[in-house]
């Protein structure tokens, strides 16, 4: 690989008056929240959060731009080759000794994964870990899939925490106990107005007052869950995010009733962006039928490959929709998957990402290929649409008013979470603490300079044509933010 790489600026801004130290967190995940979705009049209350805090306006998810590769790059503060989960599905050995695809979505598959290798279902600690360590308390809410609220905290039963989320066998009496104070779950619908609603509700009526965990982390399935199935710009989107923002100023209000806000950091993040689809195509069929012996499958925008096969890189190549390949060794042109924080004892021999485009669909930039037909939006991809993520900080810890423009992700926020609240370190983190965004200690623009860099392969040669792929990062304190990657033509 070669690179290249050249200077960015960065602006400063003032500190927090009267500051005091924070005592505990709340991190509220927007499940495919786009950065560009934000605004004064769909979202007044997370809009207003930014501006008396932070707004990191590069923000980036980790590759593949998944829910559960985001999830725990969010708790553990690693990429997912070191967190041990890389992507929505995986191949696991069957009943039978052969592979077979798994959802990470499920709390069950998950406990598979760990059993698989006698290892733990995440291979770092988490920052819900790291607050047990220190004596306090966690509690995840979570009206996602069961996979994204249990990555937050799978150790909860050994340290005495809650998750409340549907489908985690060993927190079924907690549920049952919120069902007892709240009422049977409402259906779930487009928009889930009414589920996430009963969840923000266990929240301000239950978890806050009653419990006011060290950290809360709200995992709220829209707007992902709506964009989904009816696109960006849908009115049954829009209202989604007019219901989460109503729920994070449900919340807020609860901490301010109890006097707590002043001494809560508040965290909103999402794990992924989002792209319009307007191709679809079938890679796991296509593979199978051109690839004898190896085993993929999709994972949104991106597919992983186990077994592969002499030439299995070949094939991938005459796909019409494939763009950036990588491997264990970077071998035959591709990029190794240490590039982009893949290499791991848990990851598949291939990744692959589909192509992307800037097209707009009903005035939202970002198009992608995609692989189900019933969604209208998807992400998993290398698209910046997709890379692209909300970060948000606010609290007596945070600079007041700040628009930073140095690069910043899901992995920072445990390692600094973790130094705001005095924990110990535990295991590494692949995320930095994001000092040029705290009221005190923080470093002066010209001591926090952004560099942007560039990793083209060597060209290599499909049905007599030359290509490159071709992979962006932006660099910041020692640390690298993949950014975007495209296949081009030489």
């Amino acid at each position: 690989m070669t690179a290249n790489v050249s200077p960015v600026g960065l602006a400063g801004a003032a500190g927090y008056p009267g500051r005091m130290a924070a005592e505990r967190v709340c991190i509220m995940v927007w499940d495919g929240l786009r950065p560009d979705r934000v605004s004064p009049q769909v979202t007044p209350t997370l809009w207003q959060l930014a501006q008396s805090g932070v707004w990191f306006e590069r923000s980036y998810a980790v590759y593949p731009t998944l829910t559960r590769a985001n999830s725990p790059a969010i708790s553990t503060g690693c990429r997912p080759g070191r967190a041990g989960v890389p992507g929505n599905t995986i191949c696991l050995p069957g009943a039978d000794g052969a592979l077979a695809p798994y959802t990470t979505g499920d709390a069950a598959t998950l406990q598979r994964l760990s059993d698989a290798d006698g290892q733990p279902i995440l291979l770092a600690d988490t920052l819900a870990d790291r607050v047990h360590r220190a004596g306090g308390r966690t509690v995840v809410v979570g009206s996602g899939s069961p996979g994204s609220a249990w990555l937050q905290h799978p150790r909860a039963n050994e340290c005495g925490d809650l998750v409340i989320a549907e489908g985690i066998p060993s927190m079924a009496g907690v549920l049952d106990q919120a069902r007892q104070r709240f009422g049977p779950l409402p259906p779930r619908a487009l928009p889930a107005s009414a589920w996430t609603a009963a969840f923000t509700r266990i929240i301000t009526e239950w978890i806050v007052p009653e419990i006011t965990p060290t950290l809360l982390v709200f995992w709220h399935t829209d707007p992902d869950h709506t964009q989904h199935a009816l696109g960006h710009s849908a009115p049954e989107t829009i209202q989604s995010l007019r219901d989460a923002d109503a729920h994070l100023a449900a919340i807020l209000d609860c901490y301010d009733r109890l006097g707590l806000r002043r001494t809560t950091n508040v965290i909103v993040t999402s794990d992924h962006g989002g792209s319009s689809i307007t191709q679809r195509a079938r890679p796991a069929d296509d593979l199978s039928a051109r690839d004898h012996g190896s085993t993929a499958v999709e994972n949104g925008g991106s597919t992983f490959v186990y077994g592969a096969q002499p030439g299995t890189i070949a094939t991938i190549r005459r796909l019409d929709y494939a763009g950036p390949i990588f491997t264990r060794d970077g071998r035959e042109q591709t990029s190794p998957l240490s590039l982009v924080g893949l290499d791991g004892p848990r990851t598949p021999d291939i990744v692959f990402s589909f192509r992307w485009t800037a097209e707009a669909v009903d005035g939202v930039p970002g198009a992608a290929v995609g692989t189900d037909s019933k969604l209208a939006v998807d992400h998993g991809t290398l698209s910046p649409y997709d890379l692209r993520n909300t970060l948000v900080a606010q609290g007596p810890d945070f600079r007041v008013g700040w628009r930073t423009p140095a690069p910043a992700g899901n992995v920072d926020i445990a390692p600094t979470l973790t130094h705001l609240l005095g924990l110990d370190p535990g295991t590494p983190f692949d995320g930095r603490v994001l000092h040029e965004a705290l009221a005190t200690s923080g470093p002066t623009p010209s001591d926090t300079p952004v560099w942007q860099s560039s990793a083209t392969s060597m060209p290599y040669t499909v049905d007599g044509r030359d290509w490159q792929q071709h992979l962006w990062f932006e660099e910041t304190r020692g640390h690298r933010y993949l950014s975007g990657g495209t296949v081009e033509p030489v």
